[in-house]
């Protein structure tokens, strides 16, 4: 387990995780691949090199198998092997209880969810309806050493949240899509939850059918080893992509399209459990494309030893990028534009900012340094069109404690090289800080370039910044 104080009890040492699996290469004409999922997308190469166990989950038609009944299942129940133990047989996918999975949400969709056994390409399990129980199969049958399970290209509904497991990946093959089915109204409901070290999630589209709170895309809770790689995300969810209690993560290529709060973020939606604003450690958020957000495209909160770099946001509430708190990371060369502000906090909102926000704040960590922001090297931004270009403030519960903002303030950190364009209440502004640099920044066309309030920012560093209208 991750302990809040930012240290490690027994958490695995970081690693190379393990080579994702392969097909034998005659499993198409084993079971005619083409044919089961009516588009011919479905390849073997979908699945990565290497050696070890996977499993293929593919959609078909009704009647695609003559002979065949609707709801056929090599257990006869229709729940494949729920092992329900991370360190019994298998890999512990199965370690999720039901109502964490959310079952029950009904049979909706007319088509068969076949999982194939990788190694002989024999059908291990079918069932209709909905497709979280083909998926939760796959991921429960992979042995303890771990596997891969392969997504053919083609629409997936879910009923609920399928849980991966320890040494898992779960790869689309091309047009692979997660859609979000049986929810109701706005209400919604994950799509794929990790809950296991050493897992992988690449290459897929989720669809969230509208919805827009409750629910994640991918959420990602107590996990080490963690990649989130080329996935896109579409049509709402309440936070597209999220983690929280994990160490050594990547998030990385991912697009991520109009969520309704946040697009990826270190927080969690109330969708059980107790896992927002957990810690987080070792995080790399990198190259993705985040657009149309109420509140932060990018939210690094209650995470320290990171790195923001090469993503581009635009089109959000609240700052582009944040950090609240965050400790020792690095948020360098990307591109922010576009914000239109919605209910904003004191000192207004920023394509980049560094805050120390009381209610981002956990029992746990109140009181310690792990609770403010510091170590934070801000350089090599673009930053247009946002109300404030770059902003380091605190934001305590109470409006009226103007004390927090000199007790609780972001200090030691950097803020350089960065351009700031049509920032039209500031570029930079230094609403409360200490120990700070600020310099070699060029802010062009802003009312007020470089605003520093002296009451709450001390042993601010300025130099070499250059203003043009």
């Amino acid at each position: 387990m991750f302990d809040e104080s930012g240290t490690t009890n027994g958490w695995p040492a970081a690693n190379g995780q393990p080579t994702r699996r392969s097909f034998l290469s005659g499993l198409g004409a084993t079971v005619g691949l083409g044919a089961l999922t009516g588009s011919g997308r479905a390849q073997p190469t979908a699945a990565p090199d290497g050696s070890g166990a996977v499993y293929y989950v593919a959609r078909i038609g009704d009647g695609a198998l003559p002979g065949r009944k609707r709801g056929w299942s090599n257990n006869g129940n229709g729940n494949g092997n729920q092992n329900g133990n991370r360190n019994g047989a298998g890999n512990g996918n199965g370690s999720a209880t039901d109502a964490e999975r959310g079952r029950g949400h009904g049979r909706l969709a007319d088509a068969e969810y076949l999982v194939l056994e990788g190694d002989t390409g024999t059908i291990a399990f079918a069932t209709d309806g909905t497709a979280e129980e083909a998926f939760q199969h796959a991921f429960d049958e992979l042995p303890a050493s771990g596997g891969t399970v392969v997504a053919s290209g083609d629409t997936f509904e879910f009923g609920g949240p399928a849980t991966v497991g320890d040494d898992t990946g779960l790869v689309g093959s091309g047009g692979t899509r997660f859609v979000v089915a049986g929810a109701s109204g706005e209400s919604g409901h994950d799509l794929i939850r990790v809950r296991g070290d050493g897992a992988t999630v690449a290459n897929i589209e989720f669809d969230a059918d509208g919805t827009q709170t409750d629910n994640h895309a991918i959420q990602a809770d107590d996990c080490d080893g963690l990649v989130i790689a080329n996935n896109r995300t579409v049509e709402g969810f309440q936070m597209a992509i999220s983690f929280s209690r994990c160490r050594n993560v990547q998030v990385v290529g991912n697009e991520v399209l109009d969520p309704n709060w946040y697009g990826i973020t270190s927080r969690a939606a109330p969708t059980g459990g107790d896992r927002d604003l957990r810690r987080s450690e070792n995080v790399v958020v990198a190259r993705n494309y985040v657009a149309g957000v109420t509140y932060n495209n990018i939210a690094t909160y209650n995470v320290s030893n990171f790195t923001v770099y090469g993503n581009v946001v635009e089109e959000g509430g609240h700052s582009l990028i944040a950090c609240s708190p965050a400790q020792q990371g690095a948020i360098v060369g990307n591109v922010c534009r576009g914000l239109e502000e919605y209910k904003p906090d004191p000192g207004g909102e920023a394509g980049i900012e560094i805050e120390y926000k009381e209610t981002h704040v956990r029992e746990e960590i109140a009181g310690t340094d792990r609770a403010r922001s510091y170590d934070i090297t801000i350089s090599g931004n673009q930053v247009d069109n946002c109300p404030v270009g770059i902003l380091a403030r605190t934001v305590p519960a109470d409006p009226e404690d103007e004390a927090a903002r000199e007790t609780e303030r972001p200090h030691s950190f950097t803020v350089t090289g960065n351009s700031i364009n049509g920032a039209d209440a500031a570029g930079i502004r230094i609403r409360s800080g200490a120990a700070g640099v600020v310099a070699t920044n060029t802010v062009r066309d802003s009312p007020t370039p470089l605003e520093v309030d002296e009451t709450y920012a001390t042993d601010i560093e300025q130099g070499l910044n250059a203003t043009r209208a």
